[in-house]
């Protein structure tokens, strides 16, 4: 496979680094931004940004660079037709010297924008399998696109599509954090969990003010220096972690400042996806008064 050049890296690691900064924007505007710098580093006379639309198995240009660039964005392309389509059909790039002896071009844009296409680069773009839209790249100024060029952007689409991708799941894993943050802050009872190697990792207000804990209590430290007041949750906690074993509405009989104290719990497992214990956890009330009420 060939290489691309060396005066393609500085515009590789420059496409690398603004995909490293753009957590903030929408997907379509940093395709754009990519589109706008592969462009410039190939220095094309025309490019142009296709999303692929499943379901009527479209491609719709999203961005447009060129003289005709504001004639050729919203222009819709049936998957299969033209080069752009038969990428997006076939899911393959597409390297062509004389578009118009290429028979899969369509000459019709040509003939409505008035712009003459030479010679043509595009790529799809892909999330693993899944097609997401196109890269149509346009008459490179310094002569035909070489596989050199190609090498490159496909190079900045694949990592601009795993950037995304990862984007997506850290803006995921943030949206499902704060939804259990504010599920936890305010669940009625207390909670405790701790990590594979028997660390706090989360303890929720309610654990705080029926254990006596400090309101800044520091997390990811050991169990049972946390809980140095109540040492049978401690253990509990490491129990279910080393036996994998739940209960359920067990009581722990326990002092506090000197009173005696019941907590009503039942354990549980923390798993990963893979469905690995990953924690243990531990949920309470303080049932003292139903016990003196018994």
């Amino acid at each position: 496979m060939i290489t691309p050049g060396a005066g393609a890296l500085p515009a590789l690691v420059d496409i690398l680094h603004f995909l490293s900064t753009a957590k903030e924007a929408e997907e379509d505007q940093v395709w754009a931004r990519v589109l706008d710098k592969l462009s410039a580093a190939l220095d094309c006379e025309a490019a142009t940004y296709f999303v692929f639309l499943p379901k009527p198995q479209q491609l719709i240009a999203r961005a447009a660079l060129g003289a005709a660039g504001h004639r050729v964005e919203s222009r819709r392309v049936e998957s299969g037709k033209g080069l752009c389509g038969w990428v997006a059909k076939y899911r393959e790039p597409v390297l062509t010297v004389d578009a118009y002896s290429d028979p899969r071009f369509l000459k019709q844009l040509d003939a409505e924008t008035g712009f003459k296409t030479s010679h043509v680069l595009a790529v799809p773009l892909l999330d693993r399998m899944e097609l997401i839209g196109v890269f149509e790249m346009i008459n490179k100024r310094g002569g035909p696109f070489t596989e050199a060029d190609l090498s490159l952007v496909l190079a900045a689409t694949s990592a601009c599509a795993i950037a995304l991708r990862a984007i997506r799941l850290e803006s995921t894993v943030d949206k499902v954090t704060a939804h259990n943050a504010s599920i936890l802050e305010n669940l009625g009872g207390g909670f405790v969990a701790v990590d594979i190697h028997g660390r706090v990792m989360l303890c929720n207000p309610a654990a705080k003010k029926i254990l006596g804990l400090p309101e800044d209590l520091p997390m990811n430290q050991p169990v049972d220096a946390t809980l140095i007041m109540i040492p049978e949750m401690a253990e509990i906690l490491m129990d279910t972690l080393v036996k994998k074993e739940t209960v359920k509405r067990q009581d722990l009989w326990w002092k506090l400042k000197g009173e005696s104290r019941v907590l009503g719990y039942s354990t549980l497992l923390i798993q990963d996806p893979h469905g690995q214990v990953v924690g243990a956890g531990v949920t309470f009330q303080d049932i003292t008064s139903f016990q003196k009420k018994a």
